[in-house]
């Protein structure tokens, strides 16, 4: 039997540098992907956060006569209107009741853009 002198223990520079170039990578495309899902996250806490204030101005819209408008946790505008809504009354039969519809808008700024959601309700009001 005969024993090569020259047998080889350990990588090679070469074949170090492929695997380091191929960790960098897969590490890259790993943390590119982290930082969509968080950017996702922020975005979806903001609408949830937007949406909840749009309700709970929809909740309280019987003591508002026409327009309403304020700043929730410094960052949501919000809007409220009040218009008046006709019923269909093709036989003229008097009413004592009308319907009035109710539009929140809640604007905020998030992730470098402008956003916007609008929640609408119609509720009857006496006459």
């Amino acid at each position: 039997m005969t024993n090569s002198v020259n047998q080889q223990k350990g990588f090679s520079l070469l074949e170090t540098l492929v695997a380091f170039s191929i960790l960098v990578l897969v590490l890259a495309t790993v943390v590119q992907i982290f930082g969509k899902s968080a950017k996702s996250t922020r975005l979806s806490y903001e609408y949830n956060q937007a949406v909840i204030i749009a309700q709970s101005k929809l909740a309280d819209v019987q003591h508002i006569e026409t327009e309403s408008s304020g700043t929730e946790k410094e960052k949501f505008n919000w809007h409220v209107r009040r218009e008046p809504t006709e019923l269909d009354n093709p036989n003229n039969v008097r009413q004592h009741f009308k319907l009035d519809r109710f539009i929140v808008t809640v604007n905020w700024e998030g992730l470098g853009k402008s956003r916007q959601i609008q929640l609408s309700t119609v509720k009857l009001v006496n006459q």
